[in-house]
């Protein structure tokens, strides 16, 4: 059995902008949402605790209330902002999800990621976002339409059970 690796970095916050907005637009709490994708995150990589994911978005979340003149609501600048992470790869460009020797989803010996570091990317791109010096997500996209998604593709479509609820 190969050994499990840490969860790619563009995953991570993939995963931490998709709590934000299942929370923003559905009524579960944060610690619900949060747990199910760090349950399906650590089916494939070194676990990720349920609160590496919440208090990164908890935090994010306050930190969207806080904004004045904002011109976009928090679900929409968090789609925009999953949308960015999903296609582009910062300054590099495009995002290659399929390369010819790996894929974009494959785990990383070091732990790349940190929920201070996402805090951080999340705030930049939302000044960036509203200087309108970023890309953002084409009129009625959503992440659960893409295709090529791998193991994350169910994860997201995946609905609350009522043994959740308990």
């Amino acid at each position: 059995m190969s050994e499990k690796l840490y969860c790619p970095h563009f995953l991570y916050d993939l995963a931490v902008g998709c709590v934000m907005y299942d929370f923003l637009t559905k009524q579960y709490s944060l610690e619900m949402v949060g747990k199910k994708y760090a349950e399906g995150l650590s089916e494939e990589y070194i676990e990720i605790p349920t609160e590496e994911l919440t208090k990164p978005a908890e935090e994010s979340i306050r930190f969207m209330a806080e904004l004045k003149g904002a011109q976009f609501e928090a679900h929409e600048r968090v789609n925009h902002f999953i949308y960015y992470i999903l296609k582009h790869d910062g300054i590099k460009g495009p995002r290659k999800l399929k390369g010819l020797f790996g894929s974009a989803f494959d785990g990383t010996k070091e732990k790349k990621f940190s929920e201070d570091k996402f805090f951080k990317e999340f705030k930049a791109y939302c000044f960036a976002l509203r200087a309108g010096s970023i890309p953002k997500a084409p009129s009625g996209w959503s992440l659960k339409n893409e295709k090529g998604l791998e193991f994350f593709e169910p994860l997201i479509k995946k609905d609350f059970g009522i043994e959740d609820l308990l």
